[in-house]
Protein backbone atom coordinates (compact mmCIF):
# COMPACT_ATOMS: atom_id res chain seq x y z
CA UNK A 1 0.00 0.00 0.00
CA UNK A 2 1.50 3.81 -1.18
CA UNK A 3 1.47 6.22 1.66
CA UNK A 4 -0.79 8.21 -0.78
CA UNK A 5 -3.42 5.96 0.25
CA UNK A 6 -3.27 6.41 3.74
CA UNK A 7 -3.99 9.61 3.83
CA UNK A 8 -1.96 13.13 4.45
CA UNK A 9 -1.99 13.15 8.17
CA UNK A 10 -0.70 8.99 8.60
CA UNK A 11 1.56 9.39 5.66
CA UNK A 12 3.37 12.48 7.65
CA UNK A 13 3.69 10.16 10.43
CA UNK A 14 4.95 7.71 8.90
CA UNK A 15 7.77 10.36 7.10
CA UNK A 16 8.54 11.77 10.79
CA UNK A 17 9.46 7.57 11.73
CA UNK A 18 11.10 6.56 9.18
CA UNK A 19 13.11 9.87 9.40
CA UNK A 20 13.77 9.77 13.16
CA UNK A 21 17.48 8.42 13.32
CA UNK A 22 18.43 11.11 10.56
CA UNK A 23 16.90 13.90 12.65
CA UNK A 24 18.64 12.72 16.04
CA UNK A 25 21.81 12.73 14.27
CA UNK A 26 21.07 16.27 12.87
CA UNK A 27 20.12 17.88 16.31
CA UNK A 28 22.41 20.17 17.42
CA UNK A 29 23.08 18.19 20.59
CA UNK A 30 25.47 18.81 22.64
CA UNK A 31 26.44 22.38 21.99
CA UNK A 32 27.90 23.18 25.23
CA UNK A 33 29.45 20.85 28.65
CA UNK A 34 26.56 17.67 29.70
CA UNK A 35 26.73 16.89 33.42
CA UNK A 36 26.38 13.47 34.34
CA UNK A 37 24.76 12.86 37.62
CA UNK A 38 25.84 9.76 39.27
CA UNK A 39 24.08 9.10 42.86
CA UNK A 40 26.59 7.14 44.44
CA UNK A 41 29.93 8.02 45.84
CA UNK A 42 33.36 7.96 43.61
CA UNK A 43 34.91 4.34 42.90
CA UNK A 44 31.48 2.32 42.93
CA UNK A 45 30.12 1.03 40.10
CA UNK A 46 27.48 3.51 38.78
CA UNK A 47 30.65 6.20 39.33
CA UNK A 48 32.71 3.67 37.17
CA UNK A 49 30.18 3.51 34.26
CA UNK A 50 29.46 6.84 34.27
CA UNK A 51 33.11 7.98 33.92
CA UNK A 52 33.44 5.52 31.03
CA UNK A 53 30.54 6.33 29.46
CA UNK A 54 31.14 10.07 29.69
CA UNK A 55 34.69 9.71 28.33
CA UNK A 56 33.40 7.98 24.57
CA UNK A 57 30.74 10.66 24.33
CA UNK A 58 33.13 13.18 24.81
CA UNK A 59 35.34 11.69 22.65
CA UNK A 60 32.31 11.61 19.94
CA UNK A 61 30.88 14.89 20.54
CA UNK A 62 33.85 17.29 21.07
CA UNK A 63 31.93 18.28 24.08
CA UNK A 64 32.61 18.12 27.67
CA UNK A 65 30.55 15.39 29.41
CA UNK A 66 31.33 15.55 33.29
CA UNK A 67 30.92 13.31 35.84
CA UNK A 68 29.25 15.05 39.25
CA UNK A 69 28.79 13.04 42.10
CA UNK A 70 26.08 13.71 44.64
CA UNK A 71 25.92 11.40 46.99
CA UNK A 72 23.46 10.72 49.85
CA UNK A 73 20.15 9.13 50.77
CA UNK A 74 20.87 5.86 49.11
CA UNK A 75 20.86 7.66 46.05
CA UNK A 76 17.82 10.37 46.62
CA UNK A 77 20.05 13.44 46.78
CA UNK A 78 21.43 12.96 42.78
CA UNK A 79 18.21 11.52 41.80
CA UNK A 80 15.91 14.58 43.00
CA UNK A 81 18.07 16.86 41.05
CA UNK A 82 17.81 15.34 37.99
CA UNK A 83 14.19 14.92 38.34
CA UNK A 84 14.12 18.74 38.80
CA UNK A 85 16.54 20.21 36.18
CA UNK A 86 15.70 21.40 32.81
CA UNK A 87 14.87 19.15 30.25
CA UNK A 88 17.80 20.24 27.75
CA UNK A 89 19.97 16.97 27.72
CA UNK A 90 22.75 19.11 29.74
CA UNK A 91 21.58 17.05 32.87
CA UNK A 92 21.51 13.25 32.26
CA UNK A 93 21.38 10.48 35.48
CA UNK A 94 23.25 7.41 35.90
CA UNK A 95 22.10 5.11 38.44
CA UNK A 96 20.88 1.89 39.73
CA UNK A 97 18.10 -0.12 40.12
CA UNK A 98 17.97 0.65 44.03
CA UNK A 99 17.15 4.39 43.65
CA UNK A 100 14.99 4.25 40.30
CA UNK A 101 12.50 1.24 41.53
CA UNK A 102 13.27 0.03 45.27
CA UNK A 103 13.57 3.45 47.06
CA UNK A 104 10.03 4.72 46.00
CA UNK A 105 8.62 2.21 48.00
CA UNK A 106 10.86 2.57 51.40
CA UNK A 107 11.62 6.44 51.56
CA UNK A 108 9.23 9.22 51.22
CA UNK A 109 11.09 10.80 48.13
CA UNK A 110 10.83 14.14 46.17
CA UNK A 111 10.42 12.58 42.93
CA UNK A 112 8.12 10.27 40.69
CA UNK A 113 10.71 7.62 39.17
CA UNK A 114 7.87 7.53 36.18
CA UNK A 115 6.44 10.91 35.71
CA UNK A 116 9.59 12.59 36.45
CA UNK A 117 12.10 11.54 33.83
CA UNK A 118 13.03 10.06 30.71
CA UNK A 119 14.44 6.46 30.18
CA UNK A 120 17.53 7.04 28.14
CA UNK A 121 19.34 2.99 27.95
CA UNK A 122 19.51 0.23 30.58
CA UNK A 123 23.42 0.47 30.84
CA UNK A 124 24.39 -2.82 31.98
CA UNK A 125 22.81 -5.95 34.24
CA UNK A 126 25.08 -7.40 37.41
CA UNK A 127 23.83 -10.90 40.06
CA UNK A 128 24.67 -10.33 42.98
CA UNK A 129 26.78 -13.68 44.87
CA UNK A 130 24.84 -15.88 47.47
CA UNK A 131 27.82 -15.80 49.53
CA UNK A 132 27.69 -18.48 52.78
CA UNK A 133 31.04 -18.46 55.91
CA UNK A 134 32.93 -21.66 55.25
CA UNK A 135 31.64 -23.30 58.47
CA UNK A 136 28.39 -23.46 57.41
CA UNK A 137 27.70 -27.05 56.65
CA UNK A 138 25.54 -25.94 53.23
CA UNK A 139 27.03 -26.25 49.45
CA UNK A 140 23.97 -24.87 47.77
CA UNK A 141 20.65 -23.51 48.44
CA UNK A 142 18.79 -26.47 48.81
CA UNK A 143 21.49 -27.07 51.48
CA UNK A 144 21.02 -24.23 52.80
CA UNK A 145 17.05 -24.02 53.38
CA UNK A 146 17.15 -27.22 54.35
CA UNK A 147 19.64 -25.77 57.02
CA UNK A 148 17.62 -23.13 57.75
CA UNK A 149 13.90 -25.24 58.44
CA UNK A 150 15.85 -27.24 60.59
CA UNK A 151 17.25 -24.31 62.51
CA UNK A 152 14.72 -21.57 62.37
CA UNK A 153 16.17 -18.37 63.51
CA UNK A 154 19.76 -19.52 63.81
CA UNK A 155 21.04 -17.68 60.51
CA UNK A 156 21.75 -14.01 60.05
CA UNK A 157 22.23 -12.53 56.76
CA UNK A 158 23.63 -9.17 55.88
CA UNK A 159 23.52 -6.32 53.32
CA UNK A 160 25.38 -3.04 52.67
CA UNK A 161 22.14 -1.22 54.14
CA UNK A 162 18.18 -1.54 54.37
CA UNK A 163 16.70 -1.37 50.86
CA UNK A 164 18.83 -2.59 48.69
CA UNK A 165 18.50 -5.23 46.23
CA UNK A 166 21.25 -7.38 48.40
CA UNK A 167 18.52 -7.10 51.10
CA UNK A 168 15.42 -7.38 49.07
CA UNK A 169 17.35 -10.69 47.93
CA UNK A 170 17.71 -11.93 51.25
CA UNK A 171 13.84 -11.00 52.19
CA UNK A 172 12.44 -12.50 48.42
CA UNK A 173 14.63 -16.00 49.74
CA UNK A 174 12.63 -15.49 53.11
CA UNK A 175 9.61 -15.29 51.75
CA UNK A 176 9.59 -17.47 48.72
CA UNK A 177 11.57 -20.84 50.07
CA UNK A 178 9.51 -20.07 54.01
CA UNK A 179 12.24 -19.78 56.33
CA UNK A 180 13.13 -17.83 59.07
CA UNK A 181 16.74 -15.59 59.13
CA UNK A 182 17.41 -11.94 60.97
CA UNK A 183 18.51 -9.67 58.70
CA UNK A 184 21.38 -7.25 60.15
CA UNK A 185 22.52 -4.01 58.21
CA UNK A 186 25.91 -2.96 57.56
CA UNK A 187 26.88 0.69 55.99
CA UNK A 188 28.56 -0.43 53.42
CA UNK A 189 29.74 -4.06 51.52
CA UNK A 190 33.29 -3.72 52.86
CA UNK A 191 31.62 -3.88 56.64
CA UNK A 192 28.92 -6.13 55.64
CA UNK A 193 31.92 -8.78 54.42
CA UNK A 194 34.16 -8.69 57.31
CA UNK A 195 31.21 -9.24 59.58
CA UNK A 196 30.32 -12.78 57.33
CA UNK A 197 34.11 -13.24 56.97
CA UNK A 198 34.23 -13.03 61.23
CA UNK A 199 30.83 -15.17 61.11
CA UNK A 200 28.81 -12.70 62.81
CA UNK A 201 26.38 -13.29 59.83
CA UNK A 202 26.26 -16.04 58.11
CA UNK A 203 25.12 -15.36 54.83
CA UNK A 204 24.65 -12.64 52.41
CA UNK A 205 23.99 -11.49 48.70
CA UNK A 206 26.76 -9.10 47.29
CA UNK A 207 27.85 -7.96 44.17
CA UNK A 208 29.90 -10.31 42.57
CA UNK A 209 32.21 -8.18 41.64
CA UNK A 210 32.72 -7.04 45.25
CA UNK A 211 32.60 -10.87 46.11
CA UNK A 212 34.76 -12.64 43.57
CA UNK A 213 38.19 -12.14 45.55
CA UNK A 214 36.81 -13.46 48.32
CA UNK A 215 35.37 -16.61 47.10
CA UNK A 216 37.78 -17.24 44.05
CA UNK A 217 40.42 -17.12 47.31
CA UNK A 218 38.35 -19.65 49.76
CA UNK A 219 37.58 -17.47 51.92
CA UNK A 220 34.38 -17.22 51.53
CA UNK A 221 31.84 -19.63 49.76
CA UNK A 222 29.86 -18.57 47.22
CA UNK A 223 26.62 -21.07 46.76
CA UNK A 224 24.33 -19.44 43.80
CA UNK A 225 23.93 -15.94 41.40
CA UNK A 226 21.19 -14.21 41.55
CA UNK A 227 19.84 -13.73 37.91
CA UNK A 228 17.55 -16.23 36.49
CA UNK A 229 20.98 -17.72 34.36
CA UNK A 230 24.08 -18.58 35.18
CA UNK A 231 26.82 -16.14 34.71
CA UNK A 232 28.69 -16.38 31.97
CA UNK A 233 31.99 -15.45 34.00
CA UNK A 234 31.19 -18.54 36.54
CA UNK A 235 29.02 -21.10 34.58
CA UNK A 236 29.74 -23.55 37.10
CA UNK A 237 28.23 -21.41 40.02
CA UNK A 238 24.69 -22.52 39.77
CA UNK A 239 21.32 -19.68 39.59
CA UNK A 240 19.27 -19.53 42.63
CA UNK A 241 16.52 -20.19 40.21
CA UNK A 242 17.70 -23.77 39.68
CA UNK A 243 16.47 -24.83 43.25
CA UNK A 244 13.49 -26.60 43.28
CA UNK A 245 10.60 -24.44 44.50
CA UNK A 246 12.69 -20.98 43.81
CA UNK A 247 11.87 -20.78 39.76
CA UNK A 248 11.89 -17.53 38.42
CA UNK A 249 13.62 -16.07 41.58
CA UNK A 250 15.63 -12.76 40.67
CA UNK A 251 17.71 -9.84 42.22
CA UNK A 252 20.22 -8.05 40.14
CA UNK A 253 21.74 -5.02 40.17
CA UNK A 254 21.38 -3.16 37.04
CA UNK A 255 22.38 0.61 35.89
CA UNK A 256 20.07 2.47 33.95
CA UNK A 257 20.64 6.10 32.47
CA UNK A 258 17.43 8.57 32.70
CA UNK A 259 17.02 12.30 31.26
CA UNK A 260 14.35 14.86 33.35
CA UNK A 261 10.69 14.19 31.54
CA UNK A 262 9.84 15.80 28.63
CA UNK A 263 13.05 16.48 27.49
CA UNK A 264 13.16 16.81 23.60
CA UNK A 265 13.01 12.35 22.02
CA UNK A 266 15.52 13.21 19.41
CA UNK A 267 17.75 13.97 22.24
CA UNK A 268 16.76 10.98 24.11
CA UNK A 269 17.28 9.51 20.94
CA UNK A 270 21.05 10.34 20.30
CA UNK A 271 21.76 9.65 23.35
CA UNK A 272 20.26 5.83 23.34
CA UNK A 273 21.89 5.26 20.08
CA UNK A 274 25.41 6.69 21.09
CA UNK A 275 25.47 4.92 24.48
CA UNK A 276 24.24 1.69 22.64
CA UNK A 277 27.05 1.94 20.50
CA UNK A 278 29.31 2.38 22.63
CA UNK A 279 28.34 -0.51 24.95
CA UNK A 280 29.10 -2.69 21.76
CA UNK A 281 32.49 -1.97 21.21
CA UNK A 282 34.97 -4.32 22.29
CA UNK A 283 36.58 -2.38 24.41
CA UNK A 284 33.63 -2.18 26.75
CA UNK A 285 32.37 -5.73 26.31
CA UNK A 286 36.74 -6.96 27.30
CA UNK A 287 36.70 -4.52 30.07
CA UNK A 288 33.45 -5.56 31.87
CA UNK A 289 32.37 -9.27 30.74
CA UNK A 290 34.50 -10.89 32.23
CA UNK A 291 33.60 -9.34 35.56
CA UNK A 292 29.71 -10.62 35.27
CA UNK A 293 28.31 -7.28 33.79
CA UNK A 294 26.25 -7.89 30.85
CA UNK A 295 26.03 -4.65 28.79
CA UNK A 296 22.71 -4.02 28.02
CA UNK A 297 21.93 -0.99 25.89
CA UNK A 298 18.35 -1.69 25.32
CA UNK A 299 16.17 1.16 23.63
CA UNK A 300 14.09 3.69 25.77
CA UNK A 301 10.92 1.91 25.15
CA UNK A 302 12.13 -1.06 26.68
CA UNK A 303 13.90 0.74 29.49
CA UNK A 304 10.79 2.03 30.35
CA UNK A 305 8.83 -0.99 30.47
CA UNK A 306 11.48 -2.93 32.38
CA UNK A 307 11.33 0.17 35.19
CA UNK A 308 7.61 -0.49 35.54
CA UNK A 309 8.07 -4.08 35.67
CA UNK A 310 10.68 -3.94 38.22
CA UNK A 311 8.32 -1.22 40.40
CA UNK A 312 5.45 -3.27 40.46
CA UNK A 313 8.00 -6.65 41.58
CA UNK A 314 9.82 -4.76 44.53
CA UNK A 315 6.33 -3.35 45.72
CA UNK A 316 5.31 -7.11 46.11
CA UNK A 317 8.91 -8.30 47.31
CA UNK A 318 8.51 -5.47 50.04
CA UNK A 319 4.43 -5.76 50.74
CA UNK A 320 5.31 -9.71 51.08
CA UNK A 321 8.39 -9.69 53.34
CA UNK A 322 7.41 -6.57 55.07
CA UNK A 323 10.79 -5.58 54.94
CA UNK A 324 11.35 -1.83 55.96
CA UNK A 325 14.50 0.75 56.24
CA UNK A 326 16.65 -0.08 59.07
Amino acid sequence: MSKRNLGPQLAAALLVVSGAGIAADNIAYPDKPVRFIVTFAPGGGTDIFARAIAKKFTEAWGQPVITDNRAGGNGNIGTDIVAKSPPDGQTILLTTNATIVINPHLYKVAYDPVRDFAPISQVATLPFALLVHPSLPVKNVAELIAYAKAKPGALNFGSSGGGGGAHLGGEMMKTTAKIDMTHVPYKGAAPALVALLGNEVQLMFVSILTAAPLFETGRLRIIAVSGLKRSPAYPNVPAVAETPGLAGFETDLWYGMLAPAKTNPRIVDKLYRETKRILETPEFKNRFEPTGTQMVGSSPAVFAQTIKKDLAKWAEVIRVSGAKID
